[in-house]
């Protein structure tokens, strides 16, 4: 396992605006194998790592509205691809899912505008990059991006890399950690209440 140290706490803005929610902050991990490189558990947060972690030195936004059961209308389907463009047209970094027709309605317009990314997985990385992490997660994506990045984007994920997802459209649980890690308060990973509280690079 890769060796980490702690750095000092963040400091963290909170900005919110209809719709969107998004939170500045940095923070930093040291390991011996770059994340985009190759995936990494990152143990302080409980969480697996793949790609650029850069992003999240930036200004990171989820939608609200992706969240909860997967009935959503064309109009609200929509509304949120038009929000998800606000975020990216803001220079900011959208952070979201791809287990329903919302969140991969959102996570297809950062492609769009050659911008990058975070989305959270309810399974492991290789189910949903396939065997060499190479492929984008859903087929709307292969239309404007052949293969997935790991320089450009980043991949979380609370399960191991062969692991398989949950299947289902709607689960809270990724849900709750897209919010958290967007807001800043990602226990061990992020959180302004944790002492603890390492900074995370990509060295």
């Amino acid at each position: 396992m890769s060796s980490l140290s702690a750095g000092t706490r963040p400091a963290n803005l909170s900005i919110s605006s209809p719709g969107v929610r998004f939170h500045r902050h940095a923070y930093v991990v040291r390991r011996s194998a770059p994340y985009e490189q190759e995936p990494g558990f990152y143990e302080p947060g409980q969480l697996w790592i793949y790609g650029n972690v850069r992003l999240l030195h930036g200004e990171l936004a989820h939608i609200p509205a992706c969240f909860g059961p997967p009935v959503h209308r064309p109009v609200e389907l929509d509304q949120i691809e038009r929000t998800a463009e606000e975020v990216v047209l803001s220079s900011k970094i959208l952070v979201c899912g791809i287990q329903s027709r919302a969140h991969r309605r959102a996570a297809t317009v950062p492609l769009r505008w050659g911008c990058p990314r975070i989305l959270v997985f309810s399974g492991g990385f290789r189910y949903h990059l396939g065997p060499d992490l190479t492929q984008e997660p859903f087929p709307e994506a292969s239309l404007w991006r052949e293969s997935f990045d790991a320089r450009t984007d980043l991949v979380i994920s609370r399960r191991a890399p062969d692991k398989l997802p949950t299947y289902s459209h709607h689960n809270p649980t990724v849900d709750r950690l897209i919010r958290l890690l967007a807001e800043g308060q990602w226990v061990g990973l992020n959180s302004p209440v944790d002492p603890l509280t390492p900074f995370l690079t990509a060295s």
